[in-house]
């Protein structure tokens, strides 16, 4: 996954870059060496293995283009990667959306599979008995209808980050953070009577891995949040100003400016305090301007830093953030309000975010 400021693939080796419909796409060499490992049996043909790796990205890609599309309409700006296992479409829109909204992102991307899944299968059935069966154009349908309704079914497990988990959590009730728990929760449950069914049942080693991994990512998220939650519980103790801050981890500023606002003349409220609620209430620029002023005064204070990382992981301002961890306040970051970034991103379903907080966070 990715940081769009970065490029889809950090690291990754692309093999070929473009816009397709004025969407940046980039095809990693990784994307290419896996499906030809999933494309591969004994027997297979040299023409049936082209046909594989020509077709099966552009099923995912088409698939990859239903999610911009509908990003794109809510005023982001979405780039699409093909790596590894399958594409992922990465946006960061201008505001929060809506769960509606969020939610028809998530679904458009195997709507559009199954669509053309269906439309290819018509064309099949039309052409009937003029394909010769076994000839590169029989193969060719079947290869398409397979890789776009296969992998839209796929992609609607109930089983985070895939979209049918994405759509779950935001079906689900409660607040972003109980929903990705609660998420988290079934699709561990899901993923691992997946993997059993794959590998028993149907001998798909690649499939039962992969659902491996989902029930890790998905164990590593519900820690995350315990962390950050244990982490809050071990806070200063309570005073004017702590409950300030406690409510703005909490994700509550309009509280959080009520409590400050409600405090007598005479109380003394750290500038970086003040700094948060006004960035988080409504006065980006002033507050902005007051918590760049303490870190210039106190530089590497944990307890401004965090405050600046705690105001642009609320803001989603996932590239700001980025930023001062990589700069020369990261070290003094506190792990745990990096541990509530990832929580907050991950609740979103910024998992690429999400995954490289983590590994900024891990490398320092």
């Amino acid at each position: 996954m990715s940081s769009p400021t970065e490029g889809p693939v950090e690291g990754g080796r692309p093999l070929l870059r473009g816009r397709i419909l004025g969407f940046p796409v980039h095809l990693d060499i990784s994307f290419v060496i896996i499906m030809g490992l999933l494309g591969y049996y004994p027997g297979v043909t040299l023409v049936e293995m082209g046909l594989w790796l020509l077709i099966t990205p552009l099923a995912v890609l088409t698939h990859e283009l239903g999610h911009a599309v509908l990003a794109r309409a809510a005023g982001a700006q979405p780039e699409i990667a093909l790596a590894g296992f399958g594409g992922v479409t990465t946006y960061t829109p201008p505001k929060p959306l809506s769960r509606a909204r969020s939610l028809g992102i998530s679904l458009a991307g195997p709507g559009v599979g199954l669509v053309l899944g269906g439309i290819l299968y018509g064309i099949r059935e039309a052409l009937g008995d003029s394909l010769v069966n076994g000839s590169w154009q029989e193969r060719g349908l079947f290869i398409g209808i397979f890789t776009c309704i296969a992998w839209s079914l796929f992609n609607l497990l109930p089983v985070l980050p895939l979209d049918g988990g994405q759509a779950m959590r935001e079906l689900l009730p409660g607040s972003p953070e109980v929903r990705t728990r609660l998420a988290a929760m079934v699709s561990i449950v899901v993923a691992v009577l997946a993997a059993f069914v794959a590998y028993r049942y149907y001998g798909q080693i690649f499939v039962a891995l992969f659902m491996a991994f989902f029930v890790v990512t998905n164990f590593l998220t519900l820690r995350q949040y315990a962390d950050a939650r244990s982490g809050s519980r071990r806070s200063a103790p309570a005073t004017p100003e702590n409950a300030v801050v406690q409510l703005l981890w909490q994700n509550e500023p309009a509280r959080a400016r009520q409590v400050m606002e409600s405090l007598p003349p005479d109380t003394s409220v750290d500038l970086a305090v003040h700094g948060a609620v006004l960035a988080l209430t409504g006065d980006p620029t002033q507050g902005h301007a007051l918590l760049t002023q303490e870190l210039q005064r106190r530089p590497g204070d944990p307890n401004v830093v965090a405050l600046l990382i705690l105001t642009l992981t609320l803001e989603h301002d996932w590239d700001g953030l980025v930023a001062v961890l990589q700069g020369p306040a990261g070290p003094s970051v506190p792990r745990q309000v990096i541990d509530r970034a990832v929580a907050e991103a991950r609740g979103i379903g910024r998992e690429d975010v999400a995954g490289r907080l983590t590994l900024l966070a891990d490398s320092r």
